[in-house]
């Protein structure tokens, strides 16, 4: 069970804590990320934002409400403005309206797949907003290089990684 910052309970068979404020982890899933790089930005709750969070919003695209949810109460605790979709058609629709800083995208998506999605993104913008692959695919990996994503992470994950994913790529120029 988890606790929204509203004070919404959310209780489901894949996260079991007793409150938002204590859930850092959806499991112990695995990324593209260097393993030497552990650590977590040291940022107080009180601190504005960083420039690169205030351009665009990040666009959170999974089918599973539960972890939509989960992951777009992470960036906005982390200071980012965030759009949801519920599947590859809304997803693109948003992205083509208003150019996303950084998208989350699963890549088992009703409607339009992640990998469709990544590639009518290709068409419509010069330089596509970067991508960060969030799946339960065990060929992830493989799916993520296919699309030019910047970074992936296998599903179960843990929610500080996926937050310093997102932090490293909106860094990146």
């Amino acid at each position: 069970m988890a606790t929204t910052p509203g004070g919404t309970e959310i209780v489901a068979s894949w996260v079991s804590v007793p409150s938002w404020t204590s859930l850092r982890s959806l499991g112990s899933g695995t990324s593209c990320a260097e393993t030497g790089e552990q650590e977590r930005s040291q940022r107080a709750p009180d601190q504005k934002p960083s420039a690169q969070q205030l351009v665009g919003a990040i666009l959170v695209v999974d089918d599973d409400p539960e972890i939509r949810d989960v992951v777009r109460w992470l960036l906005e605790d982390e200071g980012w403005t965030v759009e949801t979709a519920s599947d590859g058609r809304d997803a693109l629709e948003r992205a083509t309206q208003v150019r996303p800083a950084l998208i989350v995208l699963d890549m088992g998506l009703p409607i339009l797949s992640g990998e469709e999605v990544a590639m009518r993104l290709r068409v419509y913008y010069r330089e596509p907003p970067p991508i960060v692959v969030v799946s339960a695919d065990g060929r992830a990996g493989e799916k993520a290089a296919q699309i030019g994503a910047a970074a992936y992470l296998h599903k179960p994950f843990d929610v500080d990684e996926l937050a310093r994913l997102v932090r490293r790529t909106l860094a990146d120029p």
